[in-house]
C-alpha cells in the first residue's frame, strides 16, 4: 500500500472550519441562554456581534482557499456540494443573527442613534420576533456547526475523514468552544448577572468535553482497526507531539481538570476567573489544532 498525503485543503480551510463552529455554537449558546436564563443584553451583543464576526473572517479564509474561479463557480452552484449548502446555511443564520442582534444594540448608547434611524415599524417587528429570531437563528448555528463536518466526511477517496463520526465530532468541538468562547466573555464582563451564567456554561464545556473524547475513542477505535490509510492517519496523529500534548492534553485534559475544579470547589468570583479564562483559551486552541491535524492526517491509500 502507498499512502499520499491530500495537497488540496490546508490551514485556511482548517481556519474556516475552527471559525464557522465557534460562530455558530456561539449564536446557538448565547440566544438559547437568553431564552431560556436571562441575560445581560450588553454582553449578548458582543456574544452575536463576535459570532457573526467570526462567521465572516471564515468566509474570507474559505474564499482565499478558492481563488480558482471555476472550483469556486462549479462548488456554488452544485446542490451536491456540501460547499452549496453551507452557503445556505451562512444565509440563514446571517439573516437570522442580525434580525435577532438589531433590537439588543438599543442597549449602547454610541450605536443606539445608529439604531434609531432604522424606520420604527421595523424595529418593533424586530423586536416582536425576537424570540422567534433567536430559535431560528440557533438552529441555523447548529446547522453550520455540523456543516464544517460533513464538508470533511463527503470525501469517499480519504476513509479517516469518512466517517458518520467527523460531522459528531466536529459539532460538540464547535459548541465547546462556542461555550469556551462565552465563559471567557462573562469573566470579562463588570455585569454581576453575568456571573450567574458561569456555573452553567461551565458545566456546559465541561459535558461537551467528556462528550468530545467518548467520540475521540469511538472515532480512533475505528480507524486503528481498519487496514486502510484510516489507520495510517490515526497513526501520524499519534506520532503528532503537538496534536498529543497541544489538543488532547492542553486542549481537552487539562481545561476538564480546570472546569471540574471550578464546579465542585472553587466559588464563582472574579479571584477564581483567570483559571477561568485559562481554561477557554486552552479549549479555542485546542479545537483549531483538531481541525488543523484532521485535515493533515488526510491520507490518499493506492494498492501498489
Amino acid at each position: 500500500m502507498t499512502f499520499v498525503h491530500q495537497e488540496v485543503w490546508h490551514w485556511q480551510i482548517a481556519t474556516y472550519l475552527f471559525l464557522g463552529g465557534l460562530g455558530g455554537a456561539t449564536f446557538a449558546i448565547s440566544a438559547l441562554i437568553h431564552l431560556f436564563e436571562g441575560c445581560d443584553r450588553k454582553m449578548l451583543s458582543v456574544a452575536v456581534m463576535s459570532s457573526i464576526g467570526f462567521l465572516v473572517l471564515g468566509t474570507i479564509f474559505l474564499l482565499a482557499d478558492m481563488l480558482q474561479p471555476l472550483k469556486a463557480i462549479y462548488a456554488l452552484t452544485n446542490p451536491r456540494s456540501w460547499i452549496f449548502w453551507g452557503v445556505i446555511f451562512i444565509n440563514f443564520y446571517f439573516v437570522s443573527a442580525i434580525a435577532y442582534v438589531i433590537p439588543l444594540l438599543e442597549v449602547w448608547p454610541k450605536i443606539n442613534p445608529y439604531i434609531q434611524k432604522i424606520p420604527r415599524g421595523i424595529l418593533d417587528l424586530l423586536e416582536r420576533f425576537n424570540k422567534l429570531a433567536a430559535l431560528t437563528g440557533s438552529a441555523a448555528g447548529f446547522l453550520v456547526a455540523i456543516y464544517t463536518g460533513l464538508l470533511i466526511s463527503a470525501a469517499p477517496a480519504i476513509s479517516f475523514w469518512n466517517t458518520p463520526a467527523l460531522p459528531l465530532l466536529f459539532v460538540i468541538s464547535g459548541f465547546s468552544t462556542g461555550a469556551a468562547f462565552l465563559l471567557l466573555l462573562s469573566t470579562f464582563s463588570k455585569n454581576e448577572e453575568s456571573w450567574k451564567i458561569i456555573a452553567k456554561l461551565e458545566e456546559l464545556d465541561a459535558m461537551l468535553i467528556v462528550t468530545e473524547l467518548i467520540i475521540l475513542g469511538a472515532y480512533f477505535n475505528f480507524a486503528l482497526f481498519l487496514p486502510t490509510g484510516a489507520r495510517e492517519s490515526a497513526q501520524v496523529l499519534f506520532h503528532s507531539p503537538l496534536f498529543i500534548i497541544g489538543f488532547f492534553i492542553f486542549g481537552l485534559i487539562v481545561p476538564l481538570a480546570l472546569e471540574t475544579y471550578g464546579i465542585f470547589f472553587a466559588k464563582h468570583t472574579k479571584k477564581s476567573g483567570h483559571l477561568l479564562v485559562l481554561a477557554s483559551v486552552m479549549v479555542l486552541v485546542g479545537g483549531y489544532l483538531l481541525r488543523y491535524y484532521v485535515l493533515k492526517a488526510g491520507l490518499f491509500q493506492f494498492p501498489w
